[in-house]
């Protein structure tokens, strides 16, 4: 089954969350936890993952928090993914050379590599922004 994991889906959470909040206040973890029901310890791994990716920054103190380190509209969703999950990888095969005893009788190499670099392209074409006011801009999408 092709789909999104709950890391992934609670650091979009996150990243939605923080945002809203661009460029005028930092969030606290504890905001970010209690608004989204993520529990503070998973929270606090994704936030260092995030940050480690330079998407957010991070102030200590009293008047600490995290804030995004651009605007939502600078931040791809290929960005956010490769943060938290690592390269996008759809099938392996695809990413072993000459390591396949398939090698030179596969004939679905070249669609897996084509729908990977679609997906790829499409996540690098799609923000943050996007997430957070629901929209996609279509004429981007459509060039795909």
């Amino acid at each position: 089954m092709f789909r999104v994991s709950a890391k992934l889906e609670y650091g979009l959470r996150a990243m939605i969350y923080l945002g809203e909040n661009y460029p005028h206040e930092k969030v606290t973890l504890s905001q970010i936890s209690q608004k989204e029901n993520i529990s503070r310890e998973f929270l606090a791994q994704l936030m260092s993952d995030l940050r480690r990716a330079n998407l957010i920054e991070s102030y200590k103190g009293i008047t600490g928090g995290y804030t995004l380190t651009k605007p939502p509209k600078e931040i791809t969703l290929k960005e956010i993914f490769e943060a938290l999950e690592g390269p996008i990888q759809i099938i392996d095969c695809i990413h072993l050379e000459n390591k396949c005893e398939r090698e030179n009788t596969c004939y679905s190499k070249s669609v897996w590599r084509f729908i990977e670099k679609k997906i790829i392209d499409l996540l690098g074409k799609l923000t943050l922004e996007d997430l957070i006011n629901g929209t996609i801009r279509k004429e981007e999408v459509l060039t795909l």
